[in-house]
């Protein structure tokens, strides 16, 4: 009789006898590997770096309008200030003070064809002498006009257009518009001129001519202010 031996592993797949013909593919490989932690704090530093370089940007650009706002606000005031400059009234120069001594005193001058006659301004007077006197008036008779020339006594002169023209006017026309040497004054109606003696002290007169004749004789009336040294 005989006996057959049942196998313990029924159940087990059968057993490859080409086991090691077959291929196996490798098992894939894990990549690196990072801790989370690690992660985190890269990226907070990220953020930081980039927090810092829009902040930088930003007070750059910030400085960059401060600086453009100074430079305008620099450019405005000095241009304000030149503005104000030009807009304000020039300082009138500073002159002497003067004391009137007579205003308005009448000379009359009659004199005959081709003469001359001296009038000093410190008194006034009309036929004073010719060392003393401030103006010389010379008559011509018709063949010319008469003229004004300043005498030895005389220290400057201008002739003036108005005969409202005060003490200071007067200075300034003496010294913007003086009678040069040989100068003279024709004698007309209205013409007006300015004398500044050589006296001690001195004195500046006006003198207005209001009438001419016919024969050399003119008429004038003299303003005198005394000049405070």
């Amino acid at each position: 009789m005989s006996v057959f031996r049942a196998a313990n592993n029924v159940n087990k797949p059968p057993h490859d006898p080409y086991v090691i013909n077959r291929s196996h593919p490798d098992p894939v490989p894990d990549g690196p590997t990072e801790r989370i932690d690690e992660r985190t704090a890269r990226r907070r530093r990220d953020r930081i770096l980039w927090l810092a370089v829009f902040i930088a940007v930003c007070a750059l650009a910030t400085a960059s309008i401060a600086g453009f706002a100074a430079w305008r606000a620099m450019n405005l005031s000095r241009l304000v200030a030149t503005s104000m400059a030009a807009a304000a009234p020039v300082a009138a120069p500073r002159t002497t003070g003067f004391t009137v001594t007579y205003a308005q005193e009448p000379l009359r001058v009659q004199v005959g064809c081709s003469a001359v006659l001296f009038l000093d301004l410190d008194e006034p007077r009309a036929n004073a002498d010719e060392k003393v006197s401030d103006l010389r008036y010379d008559s011509r008779c018709g063949q010319d006009t008469p003229r004004l020339t300043l005498g030895p006594g005389a220290a400057a002169g201008a002739q003036v257009k108005d005969s409202d023209t005060d003490a200071e006017g007067c200075q300034q026309a003496i010294r913007t518009s003086p009678i040069g040497p040989g100068g003279s004054v024709e004698v007309r109606k209205g013409a007006t001129l300015c004398v500044l003696t050589a006296a001690v002290p001195p004195s500046m007169s006006l003198v207005e001519i209001t009438d001419v004749g016919t024969t050399g004789t003119a008429g004038m009336r003299a303003t005198s202010w005394k000049v405070a040294g």
